[in-house]
């Protein structure tokens, strides 16, 4: 064999043999896929609407505080029911100010729904009685977190387990049904609560571990579990349900007084998905209800308030664009000017008027043109958790957003028609 067809057949191997490793790291995720086209960095950037964040831009960067907890909740629905968003502002914040434990836990797998995948929670009982946020009846009650369970027999040993490197936890507070309790037990020994309110009761356990097998007793409902650590740092509480609309939450009995045992600095509030998909005449007042409700319990909590991206409606043709987005945008906008609240625009960051077929395009929006896929979730809380970091450590002053003289002009792009989403696409809810 010529020395030439030796390489043509070697270098024909090798070809083949990049194909083939390129194939299977495409399909199962190891190379990212290309970023949607149009993002709009230059507004990736919170406007404060004459608020004023001096005091906690202070807490956070004082670092003769060794003991301090910043605690930010993080409320949403579908879109951030899986936790992806929460984790990048929670990863981002802790590098820079400290980690302060993992956080609240939902038991939302429990419950029967999809939960973040950087933690377990199980149950050695099944369940008796279940409750979610939209569910016609709720024989469980009904918590903030927007699920709840309650356990067969006296007793169940409930399994604890953080993933993340790092999520070490000692300390814990447990939400339950108000004024029910659980007696805890750890390897056979009363771990003694201190009750915080009457809905959450506070635990110290025997060791710092990212695991824990707890036997509780009681028979209330289990509405979370928060866990925590002995260092200085920013806690992320992620509270995420399927539908979910300001009015939903607001019909939670006591939904702030339960905020409030969080004690939290700050409240993202991530919704109007669903009221751009049903109703939203009454969006501004509920927002403005929820805010006043949480400030009566927490009175020096600052608010956060993020406008939903472009996605479109099933038709007879296709898909269309679902204009009711861009309205409900404008009014949570109109909401944070009118009562200086601040505001991160995600419509505009992500690209405005027709983003929706460019992160589609990229593969970041799921088939049903409504969820992002995981990638997508990832982009969306680097932005907000980039944003967030700008303003905090005093790079970013939270000034109105002035668009660039000659920006890019990307056109929009009508919404694309294409095959019919699956049954279970079709079924899920924003």
């Amino acid at each position: 064999m010529s020395s030439d067809s030796r390489l043509v057949r070697e270098h024909s191997g090798m070809s083949r043999t990049r194909h083939i490793l390129l194939f299977f790291a495409l399909l199962t995720g190891v190379i990212a896929l290309a970023q949607p086209a149009g993002i709009n960095s230059w507004a990736n950037h919170i406007v404060l609407n004459g608020d004023n964040w001096d005091d906690i831009i202070d807490y956070l960067n004082n670092q003769h505080r060794h003991h301090y907890k910043f605690t930010i909740v993080h409320i949403g629905d579908s879109h951030v029911q899986p936790g992806i968003i929460s984790d990048e502002v929670r990863r981002t914040l802790q590098e820079k100010f400290g980690n302060g434990g993992r956080g609240l836990i939902s038991p939302l797998a429990l419950a029967g729904t999809n939960e973040p995948n950087d933690y377990l929670l199980k149950s050695s009982s099944s369940i008796s009685a279940s409750s979610r946020l939209l569910s016609s009846s709720k024989p469980a009650g009904m918590g903030m977190t927007g699920v709840a369970v309650k356990f067969s027999g006296a007793s169940t040993t409930l399994s604890i387990k953080a993933k993340h490197q790092g999520d070490d936890f000692y300390r814990i507070t447990i939400f339950h049904a108000p004024s029910f309790p659980f007696s805890v037990e750890q390897n056979g020994l009363e771990v003694k609560g201190k009750q915080r309110s009457n809905y959450a009761t506070d635990y110290v356990l025997d060791s710092s571990a990212d695991t824990a097998s707890l036997r509780l007793t009681g028979s209330g409902a289990l509405y979370g579990v928060r866990l925590l650590n002995s260092h200085r740092g920013v806690v992320v509480d992620c509270i995420g349900n399927n539908g979910a609309t300001y009015r939903s939450y607001l019909n939670i009995d006591n939904f702030a007084r339960q905020i409030s045992d969080l004690e939290p600095q700050l409240v993202i509030i991530s919704l109007g998905t669903n009221e751009a998909y049903g109703s939203f005449g009454n969006i501004t007042s509920n927002i403005n209800q929820m805010l006043n409700d949480i400030r009566r319990q927490c009175p020096r909590v600052k608010f956060l308030l993020t406008t939903p991206m472009e996605t479109q409606k099933r038709s007879s043709r296709g898909y269309r664009i679902q204009s009711d987005v861009a309205t409900v945008r404008d009014l949570i906008l109109a909401y944070g000017k009118n009562h200086n609240v601040p505001v991160w625009d995600f419509y505009r960051v992500a690209g405005g008027a027709g983003a929706s077929n460019r992160w589609l395009k990229a593969r970041y929006m799921k088939t049903d043109h409504l969820h992002l896929g995981n990638d997508g979730y990832h982009l969306q809380g680097r932005l907000l958790a980039e944003a967030l970091l700008k303003l905090l450590t005093g790079e970013d002053d939270g000034s109105d957003i002035v668009e660039p003289i000659k920006p890019t002009a990307i056109p929009e792009e009508p919404a694309t028609e294409e095959e019919s989403p699956t049954e279970e696409e079709e079924q899920k809810e924003p």
